[in-house]
């Protein structure tokens, strides 16, 4: 019950208050952006979830993707986070620093290298790196392309959302960013890893 009240507050909050402006045209929020976040919850193994700050976690991380990804400016990043972290500490009565003990909240299906795709947390950026350096040099050695990537944190993550939209039913998102910026290069690497072909 605390979840789905406390998704329901974010989600009518950040639709009341996060506006359409001509700078933010697509802040346009609806009831699909609420299921999102239980979608993108339900991927989880609830076998991985040992106790309450681990589905806290997965709650702040799917609200991130969901909403958080859509906002342009660090004013917009901090009003969310400030806003998940009162319903954190008011509805699941639990501290914000042990909920989200790390600045980035990273989860995937990639990292076991096993068959079975298990979504879960990835706490270290630096086995994330070494995972995703591996598929990219797995990949170059299959491809007729090959892209000469430098995998730092922020593509790192860029890697795992969009590998995360792709597992979903019906999973699509939009990429914005200036030419060069590495949207094709990410795509392609992260569908890479979801173990897809790429129709261009």
């Amino acid at each position: 019950d605390d979840i789905v009240n406390a998704s329901i507050e974010v989600f009518a909050t950040i639709a009341r208050d996060l506006l359409p402006t001509p700078s933010k045209s697509h802040y346009t929020f609806n009831l699909r952006d609420l299921a999102k976040v239980f979608q993108g919850m339900l991927m989880i193994d609830p076998k991985k979830m040992n106790n309450k700050e681990q589905l806290a976690r997965l709650w702040v991380h799917e609200n991130k993707r969901v909403f958080a990804d859509r906002l342009t400016c660090e004013e917009d990043h901090e009003w969310l986070n400030n806003l998940m972290r009162k319903q954190v500490e008011d509805k699941f009565g639990m501290d914000w620093s042990k909920v989200v003990p790390r600045d980035r909240l990273v989860y995937g299906d990639f990292i076991s290298g096993t068959d079975t795709r298990i979504y879960e947390e990835i706490e270290s950026m630096e086995q994330l790196k070494s995972v995703v350096e591996e598929y990219l040099v797995n990949h170059n050695m299959e491809s007729k392309q090959p892209m000469p990537l430098v995998m730092f944190n922020d593509a790192l993550e860029h890697v795992a959302r969009i590998a995360r939209v792709l597992r979903q039913p019906q999973g699509n998102a939009l990429l914005l960013g200036v030419g060069g910026s590495g949207r094709q290069s990410m795509t392609k690497l992260a569908t890479y890893i979801a173990g897809y072909q790429l129709a261009m």
